[in-house]
């Protein structure tokens, strides 16, 4: 009796697998029961079935990415004191990517901003801009555009705290223009891994889809719903903040945040790579940190 031959186990490589979203990402492979590999820049023990450390310099990783069926690309960048460590540790990893692709068509799944722009005065835009045209030229790119990200507690991630009381009383500064009314849809960090897990195993067409959470609100409202309850919010412009490093990078982030220029187009991406938005209620309000 002839037996048929078993399905080949796809293969994908997820590089920065150490950040929140990356080791979220590898349970669901694991889950799956698809192969993972893992790059990483230092040694670290991760669900994964092979982990390749010093990733940009280990002849190993652009062997696995070019067996791969996929690849997900998670390296960022955030608060660096100077340009170099964006170009290298973004727009670097993204070439590095490209160039170990060639020309398979290997799908190529890339987390960006909203606000990506390769000629931004602000390093973490800058490098998200220049690392989209880089990827862009992958026929199986595919590049989602994301605003901020949310995890809750206990830990909750640098968007989320920053609208946080620092202390009981103090109020929540929030930095530049329009700064209480600018809106948001910020998106669950499961939510990005499972939307990374789909991408990669097929679903979804390539090119650029912008997405957010299921819901849209100002930044004054979202310092609300994470504190749980009224707060007081003030407004500073950035040029009040000491660090003018800083002023051009993270806090300059938050001053810059927007909502997906179109909701519905959003929402269509969520249905598309068969995502279910979940609601800001299951992550907040978060913990009162600790004094």
């Amino acid at each position: 009796m002839h037996q048929p031959h078993p399905a080949p186990v796809r293969r994908v490589v997820v590089a920065g697998a150490n950040s929140p979203t990356g080791r979220l990402l590898l349970l669901l492979l694991r889950d799956s029961g698809i192969h993972a590999t893992a790059l990483v820049r230092r040694p670290e023990q991760l669900v994964a079935d092979e982990v390749i450390a010093n990733w940009t310099g280990n002849p190993q990783s652009a062997d696995a990415i070019a067996a791969a069926d996929a690849v997900v690309l998670l390296t960022g960048v955030i608060g660096a004191d100077h340009w170099s460590a964006y170009e290298q540790g973004m727009v670097g990893t993204a070439r590095r990517v490209a160039q170990a692709v060639g020309a398979r068509g290997t799908r190529v799944v890339y987390f960006s901003s909203l606000l990506a722009d390769a000629g931004s005065d602000n390093w973490y835009l800058r490098a998200k801009g220049m690392a989209e045209q880089v990827l862009r030229q992958l026929p199986g790119s595919v590049i989602f555009r994301l605003g901020p990200v949310v995890r809750g507690s206990p830990q909750p991630l640098p968007f989320e705290q920053a609208l946080l009381q620092q202390s009981p009383d103090a109020p929540v500064v929030l930095y530049g223009d329009r700064a209480e009314t600018r809106t948001s849809r910020p998106i669950n960090l499961g939510d990005v891994a499972t939307i990374a897990e789909s991408a990669a195993l097929g679903m979804g067409t390539a090119g650029i889809h912008e997405l957010g959470g299921p819901e849209e609100h100002s930044l004054a409202q979202l310092v609300k719903l994470a504190n749980g309850g009224e707060v007081t919010v003030r407004t500073a412009p950035l040029q009040t903040l000491a660090c003018p490093t800083l002023q051009r990078s993270v806090r300059d982030l938050l001053a810059r945040i927007a909502a997906p220029r179109d909701a519905a187009a959003a929402a269509a991406t969520a249905a598309e790579f068969g995502l279910r938005l979940t609601p800001l209620s299951l992550a907040w309000p978060l913990d009162a940190m600790e004094t």
